[in-house]
């Protein structure tokens, strides 16, 4: 497997609209990429429209917050990422199965626990019996990532962001959120740690761009405390297109964009566009030489 870094531009926008006018609104961002392992965020930046300046903190979860008050009249708040990510392939190693008493006093145990989105219920307890009989190791997390995908659909738009794992069940059709939800209850249920990350998917193969929305899939930690990235809406492993956002116990820990705001208004779903492009070993050397700019830009347009 090869190991040569690949980089990405990310062009990431998201839009808000009011039914009428606010007038404060308090908005915690969480699109910068993580820097972990073979991933590495080589220029980022946060605009907002109406303006404001963000105030960036680390979370619980070691992840990028950004804090955004806008205090200027507006119906509508924009708020626009461009990143430059370097990734390789990650590493695929076969995790450890965890002894009882080990996971008891290791503190990934909070990822092995329920959480709000990912109730250890009988039905996925069910449904692990199903498939993988009274086998709980890593070959068995490995054929559950497999045959999500072959199980249920994949929908635009068959859930929201508020649906359950019982929702998902119920339609047999869903998104990456959804899979990954279902695959952390079914795995935590087997007694492996397991966190929910998200991120994008950028081009693979011969593809140069990619285009739609973000994208979520699930990291499991062996009893020699390594991470391994699966994917359970393709069935796979991750790879150096997966690009990291942030991680935790499920998509709450995680969501891109979490506010309130003053007012009578009623806000709307949020509008999300995402552009991920690979980017030429010459591009990368003018982002490092700090002249990207005009480059990001003729990649907007």
């Amino acid at each position: 497997m090869g190991s040569e870094s690949l980089t990405y531009a990310v062009w990431h926008h998201t839009t808000l609209r009011y039914t009428e006018s606010i007038g404060l609104s308090f908005n915690e961002v969480r699109m910068r990429p993580r820097d972990r392992g073979s991933q590495r965020t080589l220029a980022f930046s946060l605009l907002s429209n109406p303006a404001a300046v963000p105030r960036s903190r680390i979370d619980y979860f070691g992840n990028y917050v950004h804090r955004v008050d806008v205090s200027t009249p507006h119906d509508m708040l924009e708020f626009v990422v461009e990143a430059v990510v370097e990734n390789s392939e990650p590493r695929r190693r076969r995790l450890t199965e965890w002894q009882q008493d080990g996971l008891a006093s290791d503190p990934r145990l909070e990822y092995a626990l329920p959480s709000p989105r990912v109730p250890l219920a009988d039905i996925t307890r069910g449904m692990w019996r199903e498939w993988n009989g009274d086998d709980n190791s890593f070959d068995a997390v490995l054929a559950t990532a497999e045959r999500i995908p072959r199980e249920l659909r994949y929908v635009t738009g068959a859930t929201t962001v508020e649906s359950s794992i019982d929702d998902l069940l119920a339609g047999g059709a869903g998104v990456c959120q959804d899979f990954s939800h279902l695959f952390l209850a079914l795995v935590r249920g087997a007694g492996w740690p397991a966190r929910y990350v998200s991120g994008y998917l950028g081009p693979s193969g011969e593809q140069m761009v990619t285009e739609g929305q973000s994208h979520a899939w699930a990291e499991v930690c062996g009893a020699d405390g390594r991470w391994v990235g699966l994917d359970p809406t393709h069935g796979s492993f991750t790879g150096a297109h997966h690009l990291r956002l942030a991680a935790g116990r499920d998509y709450g820990d995680v969501a891109p964009h979490r506010g309130l705001f003053y007012g009578t208004s009623e806000g709307a779903a949020p509008e999300v566009k995402v552009r991920i492009a690979r980017m030429s070993h010459q591009q990368v050397e003018t982002v490092q030489t700090g002249t990207a700019v005009r480059w990001q830009q003729q990649q907007q347009q």
